[in-house]
């Protein structure tokens, strides 16, 4: 056997895995040309969409500058406007908004305290915003110039100096670790995760590019005229534009734009994108969950947002926020990859294949002989075991009679055990002779109109008394009879018989037998249950195989032939029933007999 095997797998197996083998390798490299080509064209789109998204945000803070000195044109006293900002921003800019103003002294001079006590949306923005706006608390915030871009290369000297203008000194104390931008080199503890993992990276998670920092809003403002800062509150994203007009340089116009406001931005920013016809890539515009905004086509579905096939975070201007494309079809890029060489690796593969799985069922037909042939040798050393003890016994109390007189008590038992051992011999021979017939398909079963309850009752109370007698406590819990069946008497009898038997032979210190009948979905089940050994997991799929045994006779000492249960299978699917087994609850075997309703 093994001189075959080694035989195979030199001269066969292995040079038709070398060439499969070679073949995919081509097609591999074939599909990675395809591939990074393909990566390096939608990243430059996913570029172009993050590019266009920082533009739109561009216009945005451009055209709230513009609205705000189109104010200050028709309203010259700067003051006065900045008192009445947050009510007369509205007029000029339709985007909604809170508008704010911070007056020569850093407090805020719109909304109001006023203002904030009828109006919720300016209360909740006072909440939330008012400390950072007056400098008094630094959050962590991702600021953009609107001009040099100066105010990130110098945060971290002017925080420093700012932090000592805080009023309560624990502050001082809790910031002070807070205030340099972190780098995002691979690996820093301060750096954040992207939440996408774009599949060209294999899935790595990648490190945001961003460089977000703890600082108060006058640093930000200190050195230049306009700008943005972003910043999450209460994990959503507020965006604040702000502008120090030169014809008013000692106050600040800002407001602030809540992120999902700027919903209608989005969908004909990516409608540029769209292309006619089957669409190859999905556009997406993901927020800061890796949720999707905006797509083209629009209304896409079904996608894992979180692994898009390229990426490109949009920035500072909307920080963790991703332009990503989607393959809308996975599989597109190495179908064409594969091209010429498709035919030749599938054929190659598919020899492969074949060979192996040859030699795969080659294998495991001469494992399953091997195992057959070893279950039928311990077959035949079992039913040598299991003749001889029965005769033995016969044998043994026949001579013990016919030798010496017995007492009549005695002489009864004597011929009791004579019975019994004589039933278990014939059943033992039984079963041989009925698995040979059904293995040639010989046996014909004779099929009439029964009541099931009444087999069930002398089947049972032939075998309560010396179940009884051995020590077991027996319950038969019955549903009302009759049980209209058609079947063979005998045959199933025989089932019941084999069941019980084992339940008897497999019990252990706690002799307990139960029976159980009742209708069901249009048939009879019989359960009979005990606590005996059970049957090993490994086993239970097994113990319906022919002369297979979970527990060997020869070794445990428990008797039997291994045919018991496959008979009664085999009887039970002839008559169209089942015939289950599962562990007992608490410990022992549960197997269950189902035979169909016979209705005229």
């Amino acid at each position: 056997m093994k001189k075959s095997v080694w035989i195979f797998l030199l001269i066969v197996l292995l040079p038709a895995v070398v060439l499969g083998w070679l073949a995919l390798r081509s097609a591999d490299e074939q599909r990675f040309i395809l591939e990074r080509r393909t990566t390096e064209l939608f990243q430059t789109e996913a570029d172009a969409v993050a590019a266009s998204v920082r533009e739109a945000m561009t216009i945005e803070r451009q055209s709230f500058g513009e609205a705000v000195r189109r104010l200050l044109a028709d309203r010259p006293d700067a003051e006065k406007l900045a008192r009445d900002f947050s009510n007369t921003l509205p007029e000029v800019w339709q985007r909604k908004a809170v508008g704010f103003a911070i007056g020569p002294d850093g407090k805020i001079l719109a909304p109001s305290p006023a203002t904030a006590a009828t109006n919720k949306r300016a209360a909740k923005f006072l909440w939330e915003n008012g400390a950072f706006l007056c400098s008094t608390q630094a959050a962590v915030v991702y600021p953009v110039a609107g001009k040099t871009g100066s105010v990130q290369r110098n945060m971290k000297s002017d925080a420093s100096q700012s932090l000592t203008k805080a009023k309560a000194p624990e502050f001082y104390a809790s910031q002070s670790k807070t205030i340099e931008a972190p780098t995002t080199t691979e690996g820093n503890q301060d750096a954040t995760l992207r939440l996408v993992r774009p599949q060209e990276l294999d899935g790595e998670a990648q490190w945001s590019a961003l460089m977000p920092a703890t600082a108060e809003f006058a640093v930000l403002t200190k050195d230049e005229d306009e700008g943005m800062v972003a910043r999450f509150v209460q994990d959503k994203l507020d965006l604040i534009f702000w502008l120090r007009p030169p014809e008013a340089r000692t106050f600040i116009f800002g407001c602030l734009v809540e992120s999902a406001d700027l919903r209608d931005l989005w969908p004909a920013l990516l409608a540029d994108h769209a292309t006619t016809g089957e669409p190859a890539r999905i556009v997406a515009l993901l927020d800061d969950k890796a949720r999707p905004i905006a797509t083209t086509p629009a209304g896409a579905t079904g996608l894992d947002w979180k692994s898009p096939f390229v990426a490109s975070e949009i920035g500072e201007l909307i920080p963790h926020w991703e332009a990503a494309i989607y393959l809308a079809r996975p599989t597109a890029l190495a179908d064409s990859a594969r091209g010429l060489h498709r035919t030749f690796a599938f054929l190659v593969a598919g020899a492969v294949a074949l060979i192996a799985l040859g030699g795969w069922l080659v294998a495991a037909d001469v494992r399953r002989q091997l195992a057959l042939a070893q279950q039928k040798t311990d077959f035949v050393s079992n039913v040598s075991h299991e003749l001889k003890t029965p005769l033995t016994s016969i044998r043994m109390f026949a001579e013990l009679m016919h030798d010496r007189p017995q007492p009549l008590e005695k002489q009864n038992q004597y011929l009791r055990i004579i019975t019994v051992e004589s039933e278990r011999l014939t059943r033992l021979i039984n079963n041989v002779l009925d698995f040979a017939k059904l293995g040639r398909n010989q046996r014909h079963f004779e099929k009439m109109h029964l009541d099931l309850h009444e087999l069930i009752t002398r089947v049972w109370e032939s075998h309560e008394m010396h179940l009884r007698d051995a020590g077991f406590t027996t319950e038969w819990t019955a549903a009302p009879a009759p049980y209209p069946i058609l079947g063979d008497e005998d045959a199933l009898a025989q089932i019941l018989v084999n069941l019980l038997s084992n339940a008897e032979k497999y019990s252990t210190e706690r002799k307990d037998i139960q029976l159980h009948t009742w209708l069901e979905a249009g048939s009879i089940k019989v359960s009979i249950l005990d606590r005996g050994t059970g049957v090993p997991t490994s086993d239970a799929r097994k113990i319906f195989e022919a002369f297979y045994r979970a527990h060997d006779s020869l070794s445990s000492g428990i008797q039997g032939s291994g045919l018991g249960l496959t008979l009664a299978r085999q009887i039970a699917q002839a008559h169209g029933g089942e015939l289950t087994y599962e562990p007992r609850e608490g410990g022992g075997s549960r197997f269950t007999l189902s035979i169909p309703i016979y209705t005229a």
